[in-house]
C-alpha cells in the first residue's frame, strides 16, 4: 500500500483544485450508462483503493496543514503576490477573479480570501457578475475600475450606478478616449455622474484609444480638476489644460494625437503645463504641431526629474525652440522631426545653431553619435549618448525640400553637413554611420566633407562605417583619404586620438588607403590599434592570411574579421 502511494501524482495546487484528479473510491468512476458505479465492499481491488484514498486524504491534510499555521496577514500576502499575475488592466482577464479557486481549497482559505478588501480591488465592465461582487466585497479598499469598449451600455450603466455611491475610492481608471468626446462634442451620458465630483485617491487616468471622430479637442474638465494624488495621466486625441485636472502631482504625462489631425499646442501652452508640474519623471506628446511662442516669452523651465522625453512629429527648429527652453540635468530625448531649412543648404537637426546652444543643454557635450540613413524613406536616425544620457532624433525632409532640392539621395551629404554643423563634438568619442540603401547611391561624402567633420571631433576614438547597399559612391574611400589628410589649420594629423576603426560590408574598399594611413599615423605617433573589417573579398579566400592581412598587421596591432557590434546606452524603461 505504501508504494501505491508513494507512486501517486505529485501533490500540488491544481491537483487539489481539480477534483477529477481525486482517487477516491468510487469519485471518478462511471459505467457505461454514465452512473456512479457502487464499490462491491468485498473486493480486493476496493479495499486497496480505500486504504489509498485514506492515504491520500491525510496528504491533503498533511499538506494544508502549514498554510493553515500561517497567520491571515500573511497568507494575504500570498494571495496578493497570486492576484499581481492578473494585474494588467489591458488583459482581458482583468476583473475575471480566475485565481478565485483559492477561495474553495479549504474553509481558512475561503474565510481569508473572501474577508481581505484588497484582494477584490478590480472593476472591469466586462465582467458584471464579478464587478458587482467586487464592490461588495471590496469594503473601503482603493478601486482599479476599467470600463472595457466590449461592453455593452446596459451593463457599463449597471456597475456605474452600483459604483457611484464608492466613486471617491477609484484609485485607478481607463475608460474609452470617445467617453471624454461624442460625437457632439460632450462626456458621455454613462460616465457623466462618476467624473462630476472629486477623486481624492485618483492616481492613474488613462484613456483606451477609440479611432472614433477625427480630429482632436481640449481635455474637458473631470472630477472638478480635484485630483489631489494624480501621477499618471495618458490620453488619445486630447490635449491636457491646467483647468482640466489638477496635475501638481503628475510623474508620467502622455498625449497623443492623429497622423492627419495632430495636437495643435503653443509652446507657451506646453511651458504652463510643465510649470504646473516639477515632479515629471516622463513626458511624451505624440503627433503634436507646436505654434511659436510670443516674443515676451521668455521662461526657462527646470525639470530636475525627468528621465525621458518625447516630442514630435514637428519642424526641427521649433522643438529646438522647446528644448532651449528647458533644464534637464539627466533625461533620455526622443524627437520626431521635420527638417526645415534655414538657408538654401542648411537644416535644423532638432537642436539650435552651435553658436546658440546654451552651456546647460541637454545637448551639448556629445560623447557618442550613430547616424544611420533610413531605408526606403527620406530620413535619418541620429541617436547616441552625452556624458548623462541617450538621445534620439529621427528627422525626415520635408515635401517642399524634395521638390526643391532632390530627395535624401542627391542631399545626403548636405544633410551630413548640417548635422555636423549642429552638434558639440568637442567631446565626441564614437561615431557610426550607417547606409543600407539598396536601389540608389548616396552622393555628396567627398573627402572635404569628411574632412569638415574630423575636424570638429578631435577627441575621437572609434570610428564605424556600415555600408550594405548596392552601391555606396566610396564612401570609405573619402574617409581614409580625409583621415590620411593633415588639418590645413595646423598641419597635424585628423583625429590624433583614433585608435579603433571598423566596416562592414564596403564594396570599394582600399586596402591600400588604410595601409597609407596605419602607416603615417603609427609614424606620428598616434597608431591605429585595432582594424576590424567585414568584407566579401576577404570571406571569399579560403584563408585570409593569404590576403593582405599580415601586412596591416604590421602597422596595425591588431586586425581581426569580426567587428563588434555598435552599441549605445539603453534608453529608460518606462511604461508605455
Amino acid at each position: 500500500m505504501s508504494t501505491a502511494v508513494e507512486q501517486t501524482t505529485q501533490l500540488t495546487l491544481s491537483s487539489l483544485l481539480d477534483s477529477t484528479s481525486w482517487r477516491l473510491p468510487g469519485w471518478n468512476e462511471s459505467n457505461d450508462r454514465g452512473a456512479v458505479s457502487e464499490p462491491d465492499p468485498s473486493s480486493p481491488e476496493t479495499l486497496v483503493s480505500l486504504d489509498q484514498s485514506l492515504a491520500l486524504l491525510a496528504r491533503y491534510r498533511n499538506s494544508l496543514h502549514h498554510c493553515n499555521r500561517l497567520t491571515p496577514d500573511v497568507l494575504v500576502l500570498v494571495f496578493e503576490e497570486i492576484v499581481a499575475e492578473w494585474n494588467n488592466p489591458y488583459n482581458e482577464n482583468f476583473g475575471s477573479y480566475p485565481w478565485k479557486g483559492l477561495a474553495q481549497v479549504c474553509h481558512y482559505w475561503r474565510t481569508v480570501a473572501l474577508g481581505s478588501p484588497i484582494l477584490w480591488t478590480q472593476i472591469n465592465t466586462r465582467h458584471q457578475g464579478a464587478a458587482l461582487a467586487c464592490i461588495e466585497r471590496s469594503a473601503e479598499a482603493p478601486l482599479s475600475l476599467v470600463i472595457s469598449t466590449y461592453s455593452t451600455d446596459e451593463k457599463v450603466s449597471s456597475i456605474l450606478q452600483a459604483l457611484q455611491p464608492h466613486a471617491a475610492r477609484i484609485r485607478k481608471l481607463y475608460l474609452p478616449s470617445n467617453y471624454l468626446k461624442t460625437s457632439d462634442g460632450n462626456i458621455h451620458q454613462l460616465v457623466q455622474p462618476l467624473i462630476s465630483s472629486s477623486a481624492p485617491m485618483l492616481e492613474t487616468l488613462e484613456t483606451i484609444k477609440v479611432r472614433a471622430d477625427p480630429g482632436w479637442i481640449p481635455m474637458p474638465q473631470i472630477f472638478a480638476a480635484e485630483t489631489p494624488h494624480l501621477t499618471r495621466l495618458k490620453v488619445h486625441f486630447m490635449c491636457p489644460q491646467i483647468r482640466s485636472i489638477s496635475v501638481a502631482r503628475l510623474k508620467y504625462l502622455s498625449f497623443t494625437g492623429r497622423k492627419h489631425t495632430p495636437i495643435n499646442l503653443s509652446v507657451s501652452g506646453l511651458l504652463d503645463l510643465l510649470e504646473a508640474a516639477p515632479s515629471l519623471e516622463v513626458l511624451k506628446a505624440r503627433k503634436v504641431t507646436f505654434s511659436a511662442p510670443s516674443e515676451d516669452e521668455t521662461r526657462i523651465i527646470e525639470l530636475p526629474n525627468l528621465k525621458l522625453l518625447e516630442l514630435g512629429r514637428d519642424l526641427a527648429s521649433t522643438l529646438a525652440d522647446i528644448l532651449n527652453r528647458l533644464i534637464l540635468p539627466e533625461c533620455a530625448i526622443k524627437l520626431m522631426v521635420w527638417f526645415d531649412r534655414y538657408e538654401d543648404n542648411k537644416f535644423y537637426m532638432g537642436v539650435p545653431k552651435l553658436e546658440e546652444l546654451a552651456p546647460v543643454h541637454p545637448l551639448r557635450g556629445v560623447r557618442k553619435m550613430h547616424v544611420n540613413y533610413l531605408n526606403g524613406y527620406e530620413g535619418i536616425e541620429i541617436s547616441g549618448a552625452t556624458s548623462h544620457s541617450p538621445f534620439m532624433i529621427t528627422g525626415y525632409l520635408e515635401h517642399t525640400t524634395i521638390s526643391n532640392l532632390g530627395d535624401m539621395d542627391s542631399i545626403a551629404g548636405t544633410v551630413f553637413q548640417s548635422l555636423i554643423r549642429a552638434f558639440d563634438f568637442d567631446s565626441l568619442e564614437e561615431f557610426a554611420i550607417t547606409e543600407l540603401r539598396n536601389n540608389a547611391r548616396w552622393t555628396g561624402f567627398t573627402t572635404k566633407v569628411w574632412m569638415d567633420a574630423f575636424k570638429r571631433m578631435p577627441n575621437l576614438k572609434s570610428l564605424y562605417i556600415v555600408l550594405d547597399g548596392c552601391y555606396d559612391e566610396g564612401i570609405s574611400r573619402s574617409i581614409l583619404s580625409a583621415l590620411n589628410t593633415p588639418d590645413d589649420r595646423s598641419n597635424s594629423i585628423l583625429c590624433p586620438n583614433l585608435e579603433d576603426l571598423s566596416v562592414w560590408g564596403d564594396k570599394t574598399w582600399s586596402s591600400l588607403k588604410l595601409f597609407k594611413l596605419a602607416e603615417k599615423r603609427m609614424q606620428v605617433g598616434c597608431p591605429l590599434k585595432r582594424v576590424s573589417m567585414k568584407l566579401a573579398h576577404y570571406a571569399s579566400f579560403s584563408d585570409p592570411l593569404d590576403t593582405d592581412l599580415a601586412e596591416l598587421r604590421q602597422v596595425v596591432e591588431t586586425v581581426d574579421l569580426e567587428p563588434s557590434e555598435i552599441s549605445f546606452p539603453e534608453f529608460p524603461e518606462s511604461p508605455s
